[in-house]
Order: C-alpha cells, then structure tokens, then sequence
C-alpha cells in the first residue's frame, strides 16, 4: 500500500526521480548523446514513444525494432519531424511470435503463454543476442552501456513456485487471467535484471529496472 501511495505522489526514489518526473528531466544531466546507440522495444506508443523522442533530441541513434513497421515508420516521421537530424532505423522483430489465440488464451507459436513469450522471454532473447557486443563496442569506445527494463509494482502480486504459475497459465488448467499473466511476466523481468546486474557487474554493464504505472 504504502509503495502505491509513494507512486502516486510522484515521491522520489533512490535515483531522485519519481512517478511525474519526465523524460526530458531525466536526461537533462546528460543533453549530449551523440555517441549512444539505444534499441528502444514499443517505442510506438505510451513510455517508449516518449522515451525515444527524448532520446532523440539529445542526439541518440535510435533502434525501433517492431512487429507493426506501419506504427514504428509513423513514430519515427513524428521525431525527424521535430528534430530533422535525427537518425533512426526501423527494424521488423516479433518479440512475441504471435500465432494463435485459443478460448481467449494468448499462445505463441512456440506454446507459451503470450504475455509471458512478449514481455519477458523476447525481451531476454534479444538481451543475450546483443550482450556480447556491447561488452566489445563499450571497451572500444570507453562508454558504458546500459540495460533497462521496465517493470511495475504488480509483479508482487506474484506467489508461489513461479514455474508452476507458469504452467497453470500456459496449460489452461483454469480460466485464463491476463492481470495473473502480466504479473508474473513482470516478476520474471524484475529478476531478470537482478541476475543481470550480479552478473555484469564487473564489467561495462549497468542494469535498471524500471517501475512504470500499475
């Protein structure tokens, strides 16, 4: 309750910033970003659409990778409207690999429950495939990189043997519960990054979970 409150107070975390701190806050402290490359996953819509703005006007290349190439060239012709010098490469990537939707249960094409194969397993796919090379071009280049995932507050909802919850989810073994399933996807991306930041932290890593709305 008392972590509800903070949130929706806007009260400042160990980072200094808060629920109503913005973007372009945030980034003050940093308005020069022409060396960073950021592969920002649903920059379409909502946090990531603004987070890929900001990005870009501090001077960020950007990486859109997306499953709609529709939605990300409109986003991408929003920022280069606002700031022309900007430069963005749309990329076609299907985190989720939607194939199928059975009595309202959301399976990928891989059998796996929907929210959990978007959220969590696409995201540390593509973690894996870029960790190395960003471990060489930080050591080439001196920059640090970065990895953030967004999380939220409900992945405490989350109880019990996490496999298990997973497979009472997958195999349909009660009614389906998107709110159960978006709560263990965002425990499996709290932990993800915990392991992360144990494992990379000698190194050119630094690993933010970031908690967004509830």
């Amino acid at each position: 309750m008392l972590q509800t409150v903070r949130y929706l107070i806007g009260t400042a975390g160990p980072s200094g910033y808060g629920s109503k701190s913005a973007a372009e806050e945030v980034t003050e402290s940093c308005p020069d970003l022409r060396s960073v490359t950021a592969i920002i996953t649903g920059a379409t819509s909502g946090i990531g659409a603004e987070v890929a703005r900001v990005l870009a006007k501090r001077g960020a290349r950007l990486v859109l990778p997306t499953r709609n190439l529709k939605a990300a060239e409109e986003a991408r012709a929003r920022i280069v409207a606002e700031f022309p010098d900007s430069e963005i490469l749309v990329m076609a990537l299907d985190l989720s690999s939607l194939s199928s939707f059975t009595h309202n249960h959301a399976i990928s094409e891989d059998g796996i429950e929907m929210t959990f194969a978007t959220n969590y397993l696409g995201h540390f796919l593509l973690t894996k495939l870029l960790v190395n090379k960003m471990a060489e071009t930080a050591s080439a280049t001196g920059i640090q990189g970065r990895i953030v995932n967004v999380t939220s507050g409900i992945h405490g909802w989350v109880s019990g043997d996490i496999i298990q919850n997973l497979g009472v989810i997958t195999r349909n073994k009660r009614q389906y519960d998107a709110t159960r399933a978006y709560a263990l996807s965002k425990l499996c991306n709290v932990l993800h990054t915990k392991e992360l930041a144990y494992r990379l932290k000698v190194g050119w890593f630094g690993c933010v979970i970031y908690n967004c709305s509830y």
